[in-house]
């Protein structure tokens, strides 16, 4: 019985080939891309899945109030680990964890990579399997070093790298105990060698200074709890452990943060766990769903519309014996031909797509075909599609009585048409809300964007600074300075897209007792205004010729705010005991989040501590030749790194790397809504072309015009257009809004943007209408009406 059903499905699904042809490839983009974002919820979904003792696992994290503002942060004081290890049972193993960037050279090979330094039990926390070493004794030496495979073999060649001795920036010789498989693409660790946490605690001063310092929070701390442990339990139990250490800091809460959900809920509010990546799941996975709706939408349409030709066949098969229930699956089979010839184009165009949508995020994104599960669960997707696809039209169509159709009495009713007017308002709602959120996602990056940053991005380069260009840093800049290339050089601690410090140890004439709030630190010396291009509200930089300015201060406007002096140039404020003249006030400086308010910042004069060189090339100054000129001088006073620069206004983008994402996705999938919806009118208006052509045809011999036919077949789809443009505007208002309430700095939605996406979905309709409705004006009358 189903070859039958088969063979007239087939026989029915091609009768108009352009009709079929439109329904099939609606679909196939909508099963497309709705797999397309499957895959990549099913991927960031995977993040750290691979990590066997997951449900263990927990990053030390703490609640506290800066500024007056209830912040959580991940860094954690250096005393906590010995404290958690030593004194809680509950812990089973514990490492603390600091990312750093160092130069690794053998021989002719040199490279800046980063690395974590960890504690020996790291590796027996996490699945990181080790191709050649032991983890039990991997990490045990401080002067020992683990590389992943794919750095072993760039430092190494082919040759067994176990035992063989790296430089590690210049200075300490290290032996290469382990090595591991490189990191998964899918883990929220990022890395390419690891070295003990006791090397540091051994060779680094800031960290050799802080091991008893509960006040100085720098580093990570990440536990694997006992079997049984329950992680609510022991964070209330560690929860005041800070308090207790810390006075001077209140309020302090510990908690644990479980590996399992790192990825994708790692955004905190008020100190409230308010999500993070998963909105962005939940966001395509809703408009995934939306999409291929759309898509079921057309099918429907169509076959609902085609429906008075099918009549005199649901009429003559009834009379000849056949059941409703025969008829149901006749045509939901018809449907599930159709969803499956979309399915298999559908897999094409993955395979066509995929290299198109590397750089928005789907660069890790692999559709195999030999892996079961994965064809099992969109074959599912197919078969549910082509029944949601189908059951109505199968329901419609099946109900038709034959007495009525036979006759000619049975026409579409009007229960019929309404609901084909409901699935068309219904697929624009979502096609211009779509529209609408692309656009104010975009206006919302833009105006992050191009909010004053307090500096000048444009020809700024930061040059990481390593143990060999400290001491010789007066020689490096005199030497940049003389190519005639470059305008200003400057040594900073942190570069101008992050803080790496702050400190709460300041104090003013008038502040309360018992606030403490933090601050942004940066420590520079002279011309560091010449390199950034800071923006002076009032006073004067640091300067050779003020001798005093070894004890002088500059603050940015959100400090002067908190300080609240009224005159501040020449007042003072102290860090500690030393007392700080402020010389200078700059404009905010935006260096942390683009979308928030700038924070409190000092910078404070030091020849000592710095990070960070920034060099500012002349304005005009040719790239090419600026960086050649660069070169030698760095490779002459750095050695063991390669010549590794960073642009500043590079680095400011990688801020918008997430919003831009959203925004380019978000834009492609209002693009493919509204195509989608725009083949559904296509078909749609082909349909009543045809089946009103003779009534066009006699129009025209009376006398109408073109115009008057296209208007005809156009005003109801426009119309419907314009009730969806009506409908979409507040919900896309509203949802949108609460999209903007994440971002302290953000628009304000205005009116165009609903007068642009709705104009836009208008025309485009417009003009998809018209291809058929002004051929369907211009054809010859007499051919049509010869067959009358």
């Amino acid at each position: 019985m189903l070859p039958n059903y088969l063979k007239i499905a087939w026989r029915n699904l091609f009768q108009n080939k352009t009709l079929s042809f439109v329904t099939i490839f609606g679909l196939s983009l909508g099963m497309a891309f709705a797999i397309l974002i499957g895959l990549w919820i099913q991927y960031e979904r995977s993040y750290d899945a691979f990590h066997i003792n997951r449900d263990r696992l927990a990053m030390v994290q703490r609640h506290q109030v800066i500024n007056d503002q209830k912040v959580t942060a991940n860094g954690v004081m250096l005393p906590l680990y010995d404290e958690l290890r030593l004194k809680y049972p509950q812990i089973k193993r514990a490492s603390r964890i600091i990312g750093l960037e160092s130069n690794l050279v053998t021989g002719n090979n040199k490279f800046t990579k980063k690395g974590e330094y960890v504690d020996p039990d790291f590796l027996k926390m996490l699945t990181f399997p080790l191709v050649k070493g032991d983890p039990e004794t991997a990490l045990k030496d401080p002067n020992s070093i683990v590389l992943t495979e794919s750095l072993a073999k760039a430092l190494f060649g082919t040759h067994n790298p176990i035992g063989k001795i790296v430089k590690l920036d210049n200075q300490y010789n290290v032996q290469v105990s382990a090595v591991m498989q490189d990191v998964p693409k899918n883990s929220s660790f990022s890395f390419e060698y690891l070295a003990p946490f006791e090397f540091l605690v051994q060779n680094n001063g800031y960290v050799k200074d802080n091991r008893t310092n509960w006040g100085n929070s720098f580093l990570q701390t990440m536990v694997e709890l006992q079997e049984g442990v329950s992680m609510d339990g022991f964070s209330k139990e560690i929860g005041l452990l800070l308090s207790k250490k810390e006075t001077k800091i209140k309020p302090q809460f510990l908690f644990l943060h479980p590996l399992a959900r790192w990825r994708l809920f790692d955004d905190f509010k008020n100190w409230t766990n308010t999500g993070g990546r998963i909105e962005y799941i939940r966001l395509f996975g809703l408009i995934g769903g939306f999409i291929l709706l759309i898509a079921c939408i057309n099918f429907m349409n169509l076959s609902t519309a085609r429906s008075e030709k099918r009549g005199k066949e649901v009429g003559i098969r009834k009379a000849v014996g056949s059941q409703r229930n025969q008829l149901i699956v006749q045509f939901l089979t018809e449907s599930l031909v159709t969803a499956f010839l979309a399915f298999f184009l559908s897999l094409f165009l993955i395979q066509v797509l995929l290299p198109y949508l590397k750089d928005l995020g789907f660069e890790n994104i692999r559709f195999d075909l030999s892996n079961t599960s994965l064809l099992a669960s969109v074959f599912a997707v197919c078969v549910v599609t082509g029944l949601i696809s189908g059951s109505y039209p199968a329901l419609y169509l099946s109900s038709f009585l034959p007495a009525k159709v036979l006759k000619g009495v049975s026409r579409q009713g009007s229960n019929a048409v309404n609901f084909r007017k409901v699935l068309v308002v219904s697929q624009f709602v979502i096609s211009i809300g779509l529209i609408i959120s692309s656009v104010i996602v975009f206006q919302q990056i833009n105006h992050a964007k191009n909010r004053s940053l307090g500096y000048r991005a444009d020809n700024l380069i930061s040059l990481t600074a390593s143990g060999d260009l400290s001491k010789n840093y007066n020689a490096f800049k005199r030497d940049l300075l003389n190519t005639g290339q470059i305008e200003a050089v400057a040594k900073v601690s942190s570069p101008m897209t992050a803080v790496h410090n702050d400190w709460n140890g300041f104090s003013w004439e008038g502040k309360k007792p018992n606030e403490n709030p933090m601050l942004d630190l940066i420590l520079t010396e002279w011309d560091y205004e010449k390199a950034a291009g800071l923006k002076f509200i009032a006073g004067r930089p640091f300067s050779k010729d003020y001798k005093t300015d070894s004890n002088a201060v500059i603050l940015n406007e959100s400090a002067l705010r908190l300080i609240g002096y009224k005159n501040p140039i020449g007042k003072t404020i102290k860090d500690g005991d030393r007392v700080l003249t402020i010389v200078g006030i700059i404009e905010n400086v935006v260096m942390r989040d683009p979308f928030k308010p700038v924070p409190p910042g000092v910078i404070l004069f030091t020849a000592d501590y710095f990070s960070v060189v920034l060099v500012r090339l002349k304005a005009g100054a040719d790239l090419t030749q600026s960086l050649a000129a660069m070169q030698p001088i760095v490779e002459k006073y750095d050695p063991a790194a390669p010549f590794d620069y960073r642009f500043v206004d590079d680095e400011f983008e990688k801020k918008f790397a997430t919003e831009n994402q959203v925004a380019k996705l978000a834009g492609i999938f209002a693009g493919l809504a509204i195509l989608i919806s725009c083949l559904g009118l296509f078909g749609l208006t082909m349909f009543m072309a045809e089946r009103r052509s003779k009534e066009i045809s006699i129009r025209k011999v009376l006398g109408a015009s073109v115009t008057n036919l296209w208007l005809l077949l156009s005003r109801e789809f426009i119309g419907l257009v314009i009730i969806a443009c009506l409908i979409a505007s507040p919900l896309a208002w509203w949802s949108m809004n609460r999209w903007l309430e994440k971002y302290d700095y953000r628009i304000d939605i205005g009116w165009p943007v609903f007068v642009l996406a709705g104009s836009a979905a208008v025309i485009v309709a417009l003009l998809t209408v018209s291809t058929q409705a002004v051929k369907a004006a211009i054809a010859n009358p007499v051919k049509r009406l010869r067959t009358e």
